[in-house]
């Protein structure tokens, strides 16, 4: 197995556990805030939250490491920190979603499905992306 693969199953690796480990505080500073009570405002703040995700989206498929040297540490290295930090944004998006969304509407299981597919799509094209660079 290439060493960039290696790498990049670690980047997500850490990215996963960082989103295990923000989900909980997330969750209970939200549930503790005035947004767990008014509707309108976890609707304008689903809003923002929804373009930061975008935004993230964006460059996160935007990259490509086909335009990176993979033989070059650094490039490496920047590159799975850079789609290492925009899956974190994509992540902490998805959290925030999930909650105020149960916050407007209540608690439905295919919503934090959704948001788990499209997380899991996310890890995935990179990978892909990694594998078509590599061919």
């Amino acid at each position: 197995m290439p060493v960039i693969v290696r790498e990049n199953f670690f980047k997500n690796f850490i990215v996963v556990a960082l989103l295990a480990l923000l989900y909980p505080i997330i969750h209970n500073d939200l549930v503790h805030s005035i947004v767990s009570t008014d509707k309108v405002l976890a609707g304008n703040i689903l809003i923002a939250v929804s373009i930061i995700a975008v935004t993230a989206c964006f460059g996160n498929f935007a990259f490509t490491y086909e335009k990176i040297a993979v033989e070059s540490a650094s490039q490496r290295m920047l590159a799975h920190t850079t789609t290492g930090l925009l899956m974190l944004l994509i992540g902490i998006s998805l959290i925030f979603t999930g909650i105020l969304m149960a916050f407007i509407m209540g608690h439905f299981f295919v919503v934090d499905l959704a948001l788990i597919l499209l997380y899991t799509t996310c890890v995935t094209y990179d990978f892909w992306d990694l594998f078509r660079a590599l061919n």
